[in-house]
């Protein structure tokens, strides 16, 4: 729960008029104390950095908001300040900073944002989880509007480039890639929404000076020269576009990787069950293809934003000289000269680019009067019938995937038909005569050749069929047929057992 890590005024220092003053001295705590550094303040550190950082931004807190020297203070073991005098210092702004500093600390425990913990007689002020990572999001506002991610498109590539050639050692880097993938898709919509916001301030601005400076301030230097100049360098989102979707193909395609990446899953917690684990797996498949296949859309808004942008920032210079009043001073010594030729009692023709005004040779070129819109009327909306293609191939990739998932219900009557009862078969004897049965020893060949010595490193297809089977690995005999060609095994059946399938039940 969010409230339940979170004090419940905490949001309080930023409701009043003092906001700005709080968002200062938070920031400079966080990033001085508990961001990166593992250090534990004490109560006069934290005010002593209160104090400086009062000192600094004077205009946050003095009603002139007029610069000031303050007195400095030095801070001793415990909670004791020293404060040494300064010459130049204001003693009075001076002893108000120093109350404010003892108050905002004050403030800061009250609503949650630091905690005093005890160790005997020492006193450290630490923070909490909840609100650390408040302020860690805090400082990302304030050191950026948009999330600055350059690179994860390469970083994507590589970890989906690792998977094919180990998957069970690089399982984790599909999750991994997934959130990569999540987070380039909100650094997009970052840029997009910057470019927004741009939009706004500029039609809001109410002179040129404002809008100028929306332009190279925000526009120009924020947008154009960082996001934008990154999301077409290194990351680029047609960069390795097309390798990244080729595979994500490969790895759905291979049952093999598949089932190496969800028993890594299943090993690093992160699903209950094998089967949860290849679902999650299939999910982060598909967030993958989801932010690259919808990439186009959102690139094409970019660049639609910008080239407005753009448009309007040129027709701004443009016309600016206009406005200043220099088109009338250059035009004025024309007006005159032309008042002085009118003035003459004979005609003048003034040649130029205008063209002489010409009557409309038909009544039909005028322009036609509105006629009234038609009014807005509910009805019935009528859906396109499904496609019959559509629902075919939905049917057939459904079909295709569920042929690929082997069931050990499966293997175990292909087992059944191929090894005598009471009897042992090299699996070289276990012939193949359709896909279904490629497919089902494809799967007990990949299943014994992952199960190990020990109790705890048994493949859950051989687990399954231990009641009634059991394998021997044997590297001096090969398996080379029609099908494949790989190490062999023995296979050896302990009953007589026959499962009945639903044609031998007529």
């Amino acid at each position: 729960m969010l409230f339940g890590q979170l004090n419940t005024d905490i949001f309080t220092l930023f409701s009043g008029s003092n906001r700005h003053l709080y968002e200062a001295v938070l920031v400079k705590i966080y990033q001085d104390f508990y961001r990166s550094d593992l250090r534990f303040p004490s109560q006069a550190e934290i005010v002593g950095l209160i104090y400086e950082t009062l000192a600094v931004n004077a205009d946050l807190w003095r009603e002139d908001e007029a610069p000031v020297v303050l007195d400095q203070v030095v801070t001793r073991k415990g909670r004791r300040m020293r404060r040494r005098r300064v010459e130049a210092a204001d003693a009075q702004a001076s002893n108000e900073a120093l109350m404010r500093a003892r108050h905002i600390y004050n403030r800061l425990l009250a609503t949650g944002w630091l905690e005093e913990a005890r160790y005997g007689l020492k006193v450290t002020v630490d923070m909490p989880p909840g609100a650390m990572r408040l302020a860690e999001f805090l400082c990302g506002l304030r050191e950026g509007l948009s999330e600055q991610l350059g690179g994860l498109v390469v970083q994507v590539k590589n970890e989906l480039d690792a998977l094919q050639i180990n998957a069970r050692e690089n399982a984790p880097g599909l999750h991994k890639a997934a959130r990569d993938s999540a987070s380039f898709g909100r650094y997009l919509r970052s840029v997009l929404s910057a470019l927004r916001e741009i939009d706004k301030l500029v039609l809001a601005s109410d002179n040129l000076g404002r809008r100028l400076r929306h332009y190279f301030e925000d526009f120009v230097e924020r947008v154009l020269l960082q996001d934008y100049a990154a999301i077409t360098t290194v990351s680029h989102p047609y960069r390795y576009r097309h390798h990244i979707i080729q595979s994500l193909d490969r790895l759905e395609d291979s049952i093999t990787d598949i089932g190496a990446i969800a028993d890594a899953y299943l090993e690093a917690r992160l699903a209950k069950n094998i089967a949860v684990a290849k679902d999650l797996v299939f999910d982060d498949f598909a967030q993958i293809r989801r932010v690259f296949e919808r990439i186009e859309e959102a690139f094409e808004q970019i660049q639609q934003h910008r080239a407005r942008l753009e448009t309007r920032l040129r027709n701004t210079v443009r016309y600016a000289g206009r406005r200043s009043g220099t088109f009338i001073q250059r035009s004025e010594p024309l007006l005159l000269r032309l008042d002085k030729l009118l003035a003459r009692e004979h005609a003048l023709d003034l040649p130029g680019p205008l063209e002489p005004r010409q009557t409309p040779l038909s009544p039909f070129l005028l322009a036609r009067p509105r006629t009234m819109r038609a009014p807005i009327v509910g009805g019935m909306l009528i859906l396109p019938p499904p496609d019959p293609i559509r629902e075919l191939r939905k049917r057939l990739e459904r079909d295709y995937l569920d042929r690929l998932d082997v069931k050990p219900e499966q293997v175990s009557r292909f087992l059944e038909r191929r090894v005598p009862p009471m009897g042992e078969t090299h699996a070289s004897g276990l012939w193949l005569d359709t896909v279904d049965d490629f497919l089902a020893f494809e799967a007990l060949r990949l299943a014994v050749s992952a199960t190990g010595d020990g109790a705890d490193d048994v493949h859950p297809l051989v687990a399954h069929l231990r009641g009634s089977f059991t394998f021997t690995r044997t590297a001096d005999m090969m398996i080379d047929n029609a099908w494949l060609r790989c190490e062999g095994f023995r296979v050896a059946r302990k009953d007589s057992h026959v499962t009945l399938e639903v044609g031998d039940a007529y």
